[in-house]
């Protein structure tokens, strides 16, 4: 039985014990300040998005690229909900902006968990525990293991806004709605089901990855139930329709605006980024204007816009199997452009991915992130530490290990703690616990 859009725009809040109106919609914006405002988001003002530590003002970091992707996915959620509404489908009583608001706040969200130094910071994290910190592994079930063993900022975003955020644990951390909650879920698996490059199970976008750690399992899944989502098997579900165009808003900015950040700082030159951009877009452009930076301003905008437009189209065109769970590619794979933007890809990945600048910092990352957790992952299985251990953990604020307290609870709060640092505090500390940089001890201004 397919899903349906009333159910699937469930404005409950997770966790809250006072519910809106079912015919209130004020609640989706209400999503979107509640993320906006929060620490974790404001912290991504110092988290890489491609370039770590960019001594360019001008180059994107997870801020302003969050914002971004929320920017893009409000004109998507509401174009598709006004062709929704135009073609007669039921949206139970919601506008077309609900939708809109809807994507934005999960856009707004999808990127909060998300280590220091970008997706080299989830893999730092992996390879740690499959490597140098597999011993701390050694009595979690297989699981468990993979959870570390292929932490996934997805995961800790989910994570970061039902558990660690706000009203807290057990209270569903921002009490955000279900259906924002269902909209980021681009990976709606557990760890366990995740298909990687090399599996021989057939590939859908929605298995490469996953949405929630084990120990979240049962927010997820009360999610997943009420809004109504397909049940595909034991812990994975079919994707909620609005997370395509969550994931769209997303393919959208990574692909245009990465290169232009690649463009800015003089890996891409203008000739390729001027072909590509025209490109999406498909015919030539006509502009006056002649200094470079404006003239891929305008190629990027009119590139974003032609994107939109195709994204929407498809979105409709596909609406039966978005409704019956069965779209296995992303929306960006089914467009016209498709073919351009398979060519930023490549030339994105040859000279701004995997440029030496970039490698570097993110090889030094490794080395950070590894050694954070090799100071407070054995901490935190201690019984009743002792000193180095003991001191690690009052700076995480975690209470010695309890008994009964089981070893994948407690690494759990050790990348919740590595995880909320940038790119900035995560050197620091690391510094300073190496003794490379000590900072000294400045004293507190006396009360007033």
């Amino acid at each position: 039985m397919p899903m349906n859009w009333p159910r699937l725009l469930n404005n409950t809040r997770l966790g809250a014990d006072h519910q809106p109106d079912a015919r209130n919609v004020r609640g989706y914006a209400r999503d979107y300040d509640r993320v906006l405002f929060s620490l974790p988001f404001r912290r991504l003002l110092d988290k890489t998005q491609v370039f770590p530590m960019p001594a360019n003002d001008h180059i994107h970091n997870r801020l302003i690229h969050s914002v971004e992707v929320a920017s893009v996915g409000r004109t998507l959620g509401t174009e598709a909900g006004e062709k929704l509404l135009l073609a007669g489908v039921d949206l139970g009583g919601v506008a077309a902006s609900a939708l809109g608001d809807i994507v934005a706040s999960a856009c707004l969200m999808h990127d909060i968990g998300n280590p220091p130094f970008g997706h080299a910071g989830e893999d730092a994290i992996a390879s740690w525990f499959k490597g140098a910190g597999v011993e701390c592994v050694r009595d979690l079930s297989e699981n468990e293991k993979l959870d570390l063993q292929h932490f996934e900022g997805n995961a800790q975003s989910f994570r970061v806004v039902t558990r660690l955020e706000m009203y807290g644990e057990d209270r569903g951390g921002m009490q955000l709605t279900l259906a924002t909650l269902g909209a980021v879920a681009k990976y709606p698996q557990a760890s366990h089901l995740r298909q990687d490059n090399h599996s021989t199970r057939v590939q859908h976008v929605a298995r490469k990855k996953f949405s929630y750690f084990l120990e979240d399992r049962a927010a997820f899944a009360k999610v997943a139930e009420e809004l109504g989502l397909i049940t595909v098997e034991d812990d994975a579900w079919a994707r909620h329709p609005l997370a395509y165009l969550v994931e769209a808003a997303d393919d959208i900015c990574y692909n245009i605006l990465d290169l232009e950040d690649g463009f800015t700082l003089g890996f891409v030159p203008l000739e390729e980024i001027s072909r590509l951009l025209t490109a999406v877009h498909g015919s030539p452009p006509r502009m006056t204007v002649s200094d470079p930076r404006e003239r891929v301003a305008y190629l990027r905008a009119r590139a974003i816009n032609k994107l939109v437009d195709q994204l929407v189209i498809a979105f409709i065109q596909h609406h039966d199997a978005l409704l019956d769970g069965t779209l296995a590619e992303s929306l960006a794979d089914l467009i016209p452009a498709k073919a351009a933007l398979d060519n930023i890809s490549v030339v994105s990945k040859d000279l701004c991915y995997n440029a030496p600048e970039v490698l570097r910092v993110e090889l030094a990352g490794y080395k950070v992130l590894g050694g954070l957790l090799e100071v407070f992952a054995p901490a935190a299985l201690e019984f009743e530490p002792k000193g180095r251990n003991k001191k690690a953990l009052k700076l995480m604020r975690l209470q010695p290990r309890a008994v009964g307290e089981s070893a994948y609870s407690r690494l759990l709060r050790v990348t919740d703690y590595l995880s909320g640092m940038t790119d900035g505090y995560a050197l620091r500390l690391y510094k300073e616990l190496r003794g490379i940089e000590l900072p000294g001890v400045q004293g507190r201004a006396p009360a007033g």
